[in-house]
């Protein structure tokens, strides 16, 4: 469920509750915090790197000495094909932030950016600077107009600008409907659009950092001295350069893919998480605050090993991931398949058991509400995956026709609870959806009125007085008697 919890929600929550204080302890001070929440409101749009409707990301990785190139409000017959030499001839990449507007007059400047293996974001159909003080009907419309013109570039940004980098407190919504994300920038020379251009590469030059989005243009410049602009970004790459820094396309310095090819593409805002988590997934989830939730399973899955999965025949892995749990799911049964939203998450699976010699994993990308499964299976798993599905009452009678007569579930999902649903609360801000949660009860019913049997389902990790534990941990069977009649 999509659920885009922003900072902004909790600065409201806290100034209301300081106002009702106030009322009672000192009634003419009580609108102060709702005035300072109303300044905030209006401020906060007008700062590019500050996430406070939405999740930016303006700056990449510190660590290494790399910078990205962007370039807004083109294309331009002016410049960009001059600009595509530029960067050429200095082997550098970079990504164009185009209207839908200039996509469409200039199309053979978009085959052109792609040609010379740049990347495309979305800077809106228009490019209204008005655009985020309109209601949300005109922003989606848009955002989804230029995406449907750069799809007949066979490309779907999932990468957005706003423009003016100003934002609002509907753009998050729309961006997750759409399967993107926001990104800004950290280092501008304030161009105003090409409009003042003397001295450009002088000014970035004096603040560029390691890790910094830089934000140009693609447009003509208001005198029309398109020599002199393109001299200036030429004196900006010999510096970089001499500064030790190096370009890099801005996928790689965020960690993000910025575009995807448009065949089969879904919007999905998990999916877009897990892509661009996948690089760090496995070292977040045994190196951060994580690590307690996904280590309990861990040890849960190891004595269910000899139990459950040795001398299975087929194993369904529904959110199969990076193969945490499928590389030893396959030392133990004759096949594994491997379902997930997420295909560069399945990528770094493939590589995990290429390594270790396994050929009995097949994965199989998609939302696993939809796709089909294939059985029969003789156990079908997940681990902390269910909480994405809409309808796991229904995806678990969907599980129950594609389990062969006697065929097993084994799955760890998340236990509602007092301390759950602060992380509920954690992952709606960061991913902008809501995780569901489930009882005891809800379980169990759900497994009946699929036909299970011999449910059995235990609570772990962080019991106390207070919580009944943050996991629950589930087996069930299918009758023996039942001849593996499908439920389609």
């Amino acid at each position: 469920m999509i659920c885009p919890l922003s900072l902004a929600h909790f600065f409201a929550l806290g100034a209301f509750q300081i106002f009702t204080l106030l009322i009672f302890i000192n009634p003419p001070l009580s609108p102060l915090p709702l005035l300072i929440f109303l300044a905030l409101c209006i401020a906060a749009p007008f700062f590019p790197q500050f996430s406070f409707f939405l999740p930016i990301t303006s700056k990449g990785k510190k660590d290494g000495r790399g910078v990205a190139l962007t370039f807004d409000d083109g294309p331009d017959p002016a410049t960009t094909p001059a600009l595509l030499e530029l960067l050429a001839r200095h082997g550098a990449k970079a990504t164009f932030f185009v209207t839908g507007v200039r996509a469409e007059r200039y199309p053979e400047l978009i085959r052109a950016i792609l040609d010379g293996g740049h990347s495309i974001g979305n800077h809106s159909f228009n490019h209204s600077p008005f655009l985020m003080l309109k209601g949300s009907g005109t922003l989606r419309r848009e955002v989804a107009s230029a995406q449907e013109v750069l799809k007949g570039f066979g490309v779907i940004p999932l990468a957005f600008r706003p423009p003016v980098g100003i934002t609002s407190s509907r753009l998050w919504r729309v961006l997750l409907e759409q399967g993107m994300f926001c990104v800004n920038f950290s280092l501008r020379a304030c161009d105003r659009g090409n409009r003042r251009t003397k001295g450009l590469a002088r000014k970035l030059l004096a603040k560029v950092r390691p890790g910094d989005i830089v934000l140009l243009h693609d447009i003509s410049p208001r005198e029309g001295d398109v020599p002199y602009l393109l001299g200036e970004f030429e004196a900006f790459l010999n510096g970089v350069n001499a500064k030790g820094l190096e370009i890099l396309p801005l996928a790689q310095l965020i960690g993000k893919e910025v575009m995807q090819d448009a065949s089969g593409a879904d919007p999905h805002a998990a999916k877009l998480f897990y892509d661009g988590l996948a690089a760090t997934y496995d070292a977040e989830q045994f190196g951060s605050g994580v690590s307690l939730s996904r280590t309990t399973e861990c040890r849960l899955f190891e004595a269910q090993v000899p139990i459950l999965f040795s001398g299975c025949d087929r194993v369904l892995e529904i959110g199969a991931g990076t193969g945490i749990f499928t590389v030893q799911i396959a030392r133990n049964c004759r096949e594994v398949v491997a379902a997930d939203i997420s295909r560069n998450m399945l990528d770094l699976l493939e590589q995990k058991a290429q390594k270790e010699g396994i050929e009995n994993i097949r994965t199989v990308q998609g939302d696993a509400e939809k796709m089909e499964l294939h059985g029969p299976f003789s156990l079908a798993c997940a681990f902390s995956a269910l909480e994405y599905l809409t309808d796991l009452p229904g995806f678990v009678k969907k599980i129950a026709a594609e389990l062969e007569p006697g065929g097993a579930v084994y799955f760890i999902t998340a236990r509602t609870s007092f301390f759950r649903f602060f992380t509920q609360i954690g992952n709606a801000m960061r991913q902008g959806l809501w995780l569901k949660s489930h009882s005891r009860r809800q379980i169990e019913k759900m497994l009946k009125d699929a036909g299970f049997e011999k449910i059995s389902i235990s609570s772990h990790l962080l019991k106390c007085g207070i919580n009944g534990g943050m996991l629950l941990e589930v087996t069930a069977r299918k009758p023996l008697g039942d001849a593996g009649r499908r439920e389609k």
